[in-house]
């Protein structure tokens, strides 16, 4: 039987595990707007590359390549944006005193896993209203924004990007109920 946690969290549990899917936040307006930003952007990089072997200043050939240095930055972060709002999700899996957790993008990811035993302070993430680096990371333009957070041998993982409080603490309050077992 499916359980939902919001509208973006679902739930299977099974006698051996539980299941839980995060599917990205995806608004048709924007993911319009988000290619379109995309295809501009590509389509300028384009345009001055093409311009690179008709220039015969040194200067100025440089200074193309560190705009091309940059312009590919952006082309990539723009890509991995649309492509995760588009066919992003968020898989985790509670499992034989495990946790698997995958960020899958078109069917594409790294599992990564986890021991219970080790996972500690599982907690939310505070955003701060004013912080300009929470409300970039917040973002629809971004990939980012995770809510919740767990210490793994001395690491912060990361995970349940852009979720609502709530969603976040009933999520957290199933996964450490699941802990628990």
């Amino acid at each position: 039987m499916m359980e939902y946690i919001g509208k973006r969290i679902s739930i299977k549990h099974s006698e051996t595990e539980t299941s839980i899917v995060i599917v990205s936040q995806s608004e048709k307006i924007k993911n319009i707007l988000l290619f379109s930003w995309f295809f501009i952007w590509t389509v300028s990089g384009i345009i001055v590359l093409s311009q690179y072997f008709r220039i015969q200043d040194q200067n100025t050939k440089v200074t193309i390549i560190v705009w091309m240095g940059f312009w590919l930055y952006f082309e990539y972060k723009i890509f991995r944006a649309f492509m995760w709002r588009k066919y992003g999700v968020e898989k985790i899996k509670l499992r034989e005193n495990k946790f698997f957790y995958k960020r899958d993008v078109a069917g594409k990811g790294k599992v990564k896993v986890y021991e219970f035993d080790f996972i500690k302070d599982l907690r939310i993430i505070e955003h701060k209203e004013n912080s300009f680096a929470d409300n970039m990371n917040n973002s629809y333009w971004m990939v980012g924004g995770e809510k919740l957070a767990f210490d793994y041998y001395g690491k912060e993982i990361k995970f349940a990007m852009q979720v609502g409080d709530d969603d976040a603490k009933a999520l957290m309050k199933l996964i450490k109920g699941q802990k628990k077992k």
